[in-house]
């Protein structure tokens, strides 16, 4: 999230300069992590659930995957309590 976060200010933070014009470029971003053996469609389903739902909350913000965005069988297990 950290690093979705500094890319996201990074992309907002210069203009861009197009035919004459300066435009400024925002990112929304959708991250997901997964476990060792994750499968990577899982993955990415998931990180493009929490994009959309970025882009749904305003845009030019960074959204976790939450549980729900996980197909049943792949879902991140919470960690042990202690």
């Amino acid at each position: 999230m950290q690093v979705a976060e500094r890319l996201r200010g990074a992309i907002a933070s210069v203009p861009v300069q197009a035919e004459g014009h300066t435009l400024t470029v925002t990112a929304s971003l959708g991250v997901a992590a997964g476990e060792a053996g994750a499968l990577s469609d899982a993955l990415v389903g998931a990180a493009d659930a929490a994009l959309y739902r970025a882009k749904n909350n305003g845009r030019n913000r960074v959204e976790p995957a939450l549980a729900q965005d996980w197909p049943a069988a792949t879902a991140p297990k919470p960690p042990a309590a202690d």
